[in-house]
């Protein structure tokens, strides 16, 4: 599909709507994002008299063509009669993902297809699916309490006599029920995890906990998910309203928290300096989380932000590495090992990181945690040699997550030189796995480069891909 409206009820409540906020942005602004990031490239707003008659500053950036209407306008709409529109109720909040899949899916025969699910498991406030589909399945029928509608629906295009709609009242739902009559209605079904109804207060704090409750990345380790994001997801929530930036989260909070903490390392006497630098490189670990948390829930992702947080947090990892240099050499005046050594492994780590931003620039992710994913999962295990085995099996060890926690649990004992010890042999460690790897990464990598011309030349579509 590539036409969509983003509709709110012709009444003072669908005014109000178009305002309320739902994790830092407008009902109508989420909306128009979330639509766009499903695919839909060209969008009407429909808004009541008195509601907003201009997009949002961000939404006028947006790859789409995107006008706002009136409902006393709504005879203007040009739409396809031979293509399906998808329409989605403006009180509704759906996870990007939910609505991308289901624009994504193959269109069947039937002329209305909506998101539905059954009432005993759907969110609070929605409302009764007025539609009669033709393909309910017993058990479904027996639903004792009837199917809701999810807020979302394909719609064929001849089906939206745009003149009978302008003056069917303040209800879409009754309208296309009118219209549907006699036609082929399906159901495809809502996850009630990926939606909410924000037609109140209530339901808005409801909506932004369930998109909070969406933002941990696959990517992410053991310790990230299941301890860093307690503290980092309630920290975004307030974070979120204040309309800061993910960049300017990243600048305030990460950055400069990392870098309290390679001064204080420095100087490690006395021991009150090593436990604050302990607490606040684990907290800027926590807080790494929450420019990318923001970022998801309010959709304003790009491949710069992501390659301005990988390169801060590398900059913050440095800092905090020849930091620790500098306090070993204290703490030792007289011997040279300490900068003979901790030279040598930032040059290790300088190594690591060419190498993975190279592949990161050859596969465009903007993250190098993508590394370790792809050698699990798109380099084939006959291709692995046994660096890559002990790579994607210890590879964790690695990740900011663990190594942060790990590493400030130590620096909590005052134990400095252990801190120092262990990370010279994970940056010698990781240098040299990435090296003896590299090759094999950027095969995989070019392989797949190759396939997908390959695809496009034919027509075809990638496995796993949208259309």
């Amino acid at each position: 599909m590539r036409y969509g409206i983003l509709l709110f009820a012709n009444s003072a409540a669908g005014a109000r709507a178009c305002a309320r906020r739902v994790a830092g942005l407008s009902l109508l602004d989420r909306g128009v994002r979330t639509m766009v990031r499903a695919g839909i490239t060209r969008l009407a707003v429909v808004v009541p008299r008195g509601g907003p008659t201009a997009l949002p500053r961000h939404a006028r950036r947006l790859p789409a063509q995107i006008e706002i209407l009136i409902w006393d306008a709504v005879a203007r709409l040009q739409l396809p009669q031979t293509e399906h529109v998808l329409i989605v109720l403006g009180e509704y909040v759906h996870y990007h993902s939910s609505l991308a899949a289901f624009v994504a899916a193959p269109r069947s025969a039937a002329d209305v297809i909506a998101l539905a699910c059954p009432a005993a498991t759907s969110p609070p406030g929605a409302q009764p699916l007025l539609l009669t589909p033709a393909d309910l399945e017993p058990q479904v029928q027996r639903q004792p309490d009837g199917l809701v509608s999810a807020g979302v629906f394909s719609v064929a295009g001849r089906l939206l006599d745009v003149g009978r709609w302008a003056s069917a009242g303040t209800d879409f739902q009754p309208f296309l029920a009118q219209q549907a009559a006699g036609c082929a209605v399906r159901l495809q079904w809502a996850n009630p995890d990926l939606w909410r109804v924000a037609a109140d207060r209530r339901g808005a704090r409801s909506a932004k906990a369930m998109l909070f409750a969406q933002v941990t990345k696959p990517t992410s380790g053991f310790v990230s998910r299941h301890l860093n994001a307690r503290i980092s997801i309630p920290v975004s929530k307030v974070l979120v309203e204040t309309g800061m930036s993910p960049h300017a989260i990243t600048v305030i909070f990460v950055l400069t928290t990392g870098l309290a903490a390679a001064i204080l390392i420095a100087r490690p006497a006395p021991y009150w300096r090593v436990a604050l630098a302990a607490v606040l490189w684990q907290l800027a670990a926590v807080l790494d989380r929450c420019d990318g948390e923001v970022a998801r829930v309010k959709l304003c992702e790009s491949s710069f932000g992501a390659w301005f947080d990988t390169v801060t947090d590398n900059f913050s990892y440095l800092c905090a590495y020849c930091g620790l240099v500098v306090g070993v050499h204290r703490l030792h005046p007289g011997s040279r090992w300490p900068a003979v050594l901790g030279g040598a492994a930032i040059v290790a780590l300088l190594v690591t990181l060419g190498v993975m931003y190279t592949y990161a620039r050859r596969t465009g992710s903007g993250s190098l945690q993508h590394y370790l994913r792809d050698l699990a999962e798109r380099v084939p295990d006959q291709d692995k040699n046994l660096v890559q085995r002990i790579m994607q099996r210890y590879g964790f060890m690695a990740k900011r997550d663990f190594f942060s926690f790990f590493l400030s649990c130590v620096l909590l004992t005052g134990q400095v030189e252990a801190v120092f010890g262990l990370t010279v042999l994970l940056l010698f460690s990781a240098a040299a796995a990435v090296l003896v790897s590299q090759r094999t990464m950027l095969r995989s990598a070019a392989a797949r480069e190759a396939r997908a011309v390959a695809s496009a030349s034919s027509g075809e579509r990638p496995a796993g891909g949208v259309p």
